[in-house]
């Protein structure tokens, strides 16, 4: 009769080392969810769907250091040291520890937040140039979130690092809201690398 894919009543079909295999369909349990279980779901769903919003950014600079793919690792990070668990029980994002870029550049230092007239936003960091990796055409990105919105907004190659300061206007639909943002250098080679991005801190709207 040939190989089928899919499930028919209680087997599924499937292609397994170039041969057509049926397996039992798996039985859902009726056993209660420990704490534990909706912990770690809660914890998985929370990073899980924060970090989807800005996964292209992730998997082009995240860089990992335990063999997994960018975004595996930046999850394993963020469920691990991002996240805090209040007294309901629920997890929450723990916004100074988020990283939105991980690599080998040396960081902002010294960044500095000045909220301006008109929706503007002032930065200011130290130029740090003569480190090792470092360069003075490093670019500059600030990524901002608005926590009400579940969206992020980045200001991409927005300065040098010898700039030293740069003034941004905060994007239309975000100028209400109260926004977290961080700030990190990429380089301008060919394959274009990070450095560990830093929380810049938070701007009530």
């Amino acid at each position: 009769m040939g190989g089928f894919s899919g499930k028919v009543g209680p087997v599924v079909g499937a292609t397994w080392r170039n041969k057509n295999i049926i397996r039992s369909a798996p039985q859902l349990s009726n056993k209660p969810r420990s704490q534990a279980q909706l912990s770690n779901q809660s914890n998985f769903g929370l990073v899980s769907t924060f970090l989807s919003k800005y996964r292209s950014f992730i998997n082009a600079y995240f860089i990992p250091d335990d063999g997994k793919a960018a975004y595996g690792s930046a999850m394993s990070y963020h469920r691990k040291h991002a996240t805090l668990q209040e007294e309901d029980g629920l997890y929450y994002m723990n916004y100074p520890k988020v990283l939105i870029s991980k690599g080998t550049l040396p960081g902002v230092l010294g960044i500095t937040l000045t909220p301006l007239p008109n929706d503007g936003l002032q930065l200011t960091w130290e130029d740090n140039s003569e480190q090792t990796l470092a360069a003075p055409n490093d670019l500059l990105t600030v990524a901002t979130y608005a926590p009400a919105l579940h969206t992020f907004y980045f200001f991409k190659a927005c300065a040098e690092r010898q700039d030293t300061s740069v003034q941004l206007t905060i994007p239309a639909g975000f100028t209400l809201q109260n926004l977290q943002l961080w700030a990190t250098f990429t380089d301008q080679a060919a394959h274009p690398t990070a450095a560990t991005s830093c929380y810049v801190g938070e701007v009530n709207g």
